[in-house]
């Protein structure tokens, strides 16, 4: 890299609607274009209501943009670009390029890979960029589900829940979006990256019970990847167990997912058993998460670093 070059770093996350009138538009670009039937626009609504009105993500997400900024110093750029809202991953490369990156790095914000999470976001980079003629420019980060930093991130937000319980834990739950059972047929990465950081923070955390379920599944009639929380939880109050911290390490952000799913659906399904619920936060900005994240784009921009990635996963 000479003086006057640098690397751009495009931070990729799923969008948000940022209020409640954006509902609509919001869901018709996840259908790819289909406008959202009442039913559901009203039942989404209800949940962005019941978690203030709108979402988090947009900010948390520029709070990690900076955040990454400050940890990668001079010499990179950083900008942040959503699948379905604004500021869309187009437009954000389109700046990127525009303010004189040599290269891109793109960087899903979660640290497990998927075709159907990491692939869909590199699938969106790709066609951005190839609109742009730039598509030799771009580079991928790859997962990083098992990095120290990442682990120890989760493991202080386990930690910082301590003091609910009188200083000890109680069962924990680690819990992570669900994705439908057929990317287990392509080998998939997905399952095996969780089940990985599950046991590498519960093993920081010195645990001897702990369980691991998965979350907010579509509403698709295909089978979708289990057990899902729902289920623990009910398998749980059966054995007894009365206290329950959740921690969502699928997820590196506060958003409908955590803030709805988690803090209303399933508290409400743990105290009506006789559970009590509290959960722990998610990652935002946790200055190790950020250093986590930092590593994964020296990877991806240094001579090892995928151009472009040799497999939709990473």
């Amino acid at each position: 890299m000479t003086a006057r070059e640098k690397t751009g770093v495009l931070l990729m996350a799923y969008g948000a609607a940022r209020s409640l009138d954006e509902i609509p538009a919001y869901l018709a670009d996840i259908r790819h274009g289909r406008p959202p039937e009442p039913a559901l626009v009203q039942e989404i609504r209800a949940r962005y209501e019941a978690m203030g009105g709108r979402s988090p993500l947009p900010e948390l997400t520029a709070k990690q943009a900076r955040a990454l900024q400050a940890a990668l110093g001079p010499g990179f750029e950083v900008g942040m670009g959503m699948r379905h809202s604004a500021p869309r991953i187009a437009d954000a490369l389109e700046q990127l390029l525009g303010d004189g990156c040599s290269t891109v790095v793109g960087v899903p914000l979660t640290p497990f890979a998927s075709a159907l999470s990491t692939g869909a976001y590199f699938a969106k980079l790709d066609e951005a960029a190839a609109g742009l003629g730039a598509s030799g420019r771009i580079r991928r980060a790859g997962s990083f589900h098992d990095h120290p930093r990442l682990i120890a991130a989760y493991a202080d937000r386990a930690r910082a829940c301590l003091d609910r319980f009188g200083g000890r834990f109680p069962r924990v739950l680690f819990t992570a979006h669900s994705l439908p059972a057929r990317i287990l047929r392509d080998g998939d990465p997905y399952p095996r990256q969780l089940s990985e950081t599950a046991a590498l923070v519960a093993k920081t955390l010195e645990l001897e019970h702990w369980d691991f379920a998965y979350q907010s599944r579509g509403r698709t009639g295909e089978e979708w990847l289990g057990p899902d929380a729902g289920e623990i939880i009910d398998r749980l109050a059966g054995e007894g167990v009365r206290a329950l911290l959740v921690s969502p390490i699928g997820f590196v952000s506060e958003h409908l997912e955590t803030l709805y799913d988690d803090d209303v659906l399933y508290r409400e399904a743990a105290e009506r058993r006789g559970i009590r619920f509290e959960r722990a936060a998610a990652l935002n900005d946790h200055p190790a998460f950020i250093d986590a994240l930092a590593d994964a784009v020296h990877a991806a921009s240094s001579e090892k670093g995928t151009f472009p990635a040799p497999h939709p996963y990473t």
